[in-house]
């Protein structure tokens, strides 16, 4: 695994680690919707951790998903996986926003290609402004 995807490994067990301080999932009683939410949540990191086949595929469908049932807690994923896993998940991210990511590949790209170590978080917060 790179450090590029240990990075969004550890903002997707963030989320998740969020997600399960927050209501509805801390009520005694959760329904079978929301319990089956957080079985996925589990597997997409286990998938993730295990360079699942489709990890991609089912990591842009259950952000999506995300987004739709919980509203109130999508500011708990960090706007990083969204870019990460693409697909519809770009619609919940305004046009300069996605700019900045595609700004912080390329910087990605070119320290990959001259052979270089590319330290995403320190390069993330010059992108965004941050330092």
């Amino acid at each position: 695994m790179t450090s590029y995807q240990l990075h969004h490994l550890n903002f997707l067990k963030i989320a998740y680690n969020n997600f399960i301080k927050h209501p509805p999932f801390t009520l005694e009683d959760i329904t079978a919707e929301e319990e089956q939410f957080i079985l996925d949540f589990q597997q997409l990191i286990h998938d993730f951790e295990n360079s699942g086949e489709h990890v991609y595929q089912d990591g842009e469908i259950f952000l999506d998903r995300a987004f739709r049932m919980y509203p109130q807690l999508a500011h708990l994923i960090a706007r990083d996986l969204l870019w990460y896993f693409g697909g519809n998940c770009l619609h919940n991210m305004p046009d300069h926003e996605i700019d900045k990511f595609q700004q912080l590949d390329e910087m990605r790209f070119a320290a990959e290609e001259q052979g270089e170590e590319f330290d995403y978080i320190n390069a993330r917060a010059s992108v965004f402004g941050q330092n």
